[in-house]
């Protein structure tokens, strides 16, 4: 009797738990990883049962894996060509015509401040100039008489080479920046560093600090493969097209 119930259970606990059909290995950089392929996750595994491996890094280490073999998706918020570039001063060499590039999001960059700075709004001058260290306080620009500080995030590569392009017109940003990791990072540091400034995906922006009114920096996010998507990759991005109605 005692075998029976013991056999049933164990039967009862393998209908029970999801049994995945596969495994697919993304990794990326921050942008890509938290607006695209987080958020589909638990809801993708559900409904298709492939399990996704999820590993946020940086769009090169992500490159690099995807022509390496050992991911099936590799993710970043800037062009082929730059993260090409990056993987290169690596010391990786990677041939653009073997990746094939899918646009699947768009992120939205914000310029966030804390909120002693007072400022509202800025121009794509004092932007520029606020970054690049040539405005040093905020009363330069009609806030406070305090000086600025300009949070850099380390881990935000997609985002540093689109900001750099856009609103500082290729020129580097300030030497005197104050380092941060990761997008939350940033947000979180700005909300507590009396006169900061830093630039984050529009989804960490939040009530502690201040969203600066300025030019629009949009950062597009792509999926990268090695050849043509596969079948078990193209439902992947075909799922984040059905849920959230975005895919180029």
């Amino acid at each position: 009797m005692m075998k029976r119930t013991v056999i049933a259970v164990a039967l009862s606990m393998t209908l029970w738990v999801p049994a995945f059909a596969g495994e697919i290995k993304i990794e990326g950089g921050g942008t890509a990883i938290s607006t695209v392929f987080l958020p589909i996750k638990k809801r993708y595994e559900k409904l298709h049962g492939d399990y996704l491996t999820i590993v946020q890094s940086s769009a090169v280490k992500g490159l690099i894996a995807l022509n390496e073999g050992k991911v099936d998706i590799a993710t970043g918020a800037h062009p082929l060509e730059d993260i090409v570039a990056g993987a290169a001063k690596d010391g990786v060499v990677i041939d653009p015509a073997t990746i094939v590039s899918t646009q699947v999001g768009d992120n939205e960059l914000i310029v966030i401040a804390n909120r002693d700075s007072e400022v509202r709004q800025l121009s794509k001058e004092q932007l520029k100039a606020v970054f690049t260290g040539r405005i040093s306080t905020w009363k330069e620009v009609g806030g406070k008489n305090l000086p600025i500080v300009v949070v850099w995030g380390k881990e935000t590569e997609g985002q540093n080479v689109q900001f750099t392009r856009i609103a500082l017109d290729g020129e580097p940003v300030t030497a005197t920046r104050h380092p941060a990791t990761t997008y939350r990072d940033i947000a979180e540091t700005v909300a507590k560093l009396p006169g900061s400034v830093g630039v984050v995906s529009h989804e960490m922006t939040t009530a502690a600090t201040r969203s600066i009114d300025t030019i629009a920096i949009g950062s597009p996010i792509y999926a990268f493969t090695k050849g043509a998507p596969s079948a078990k990759v193209q439902t992947v991005l075909d799922f984040y097209k059905t849920e959230y109605g975005f895919l180029k």
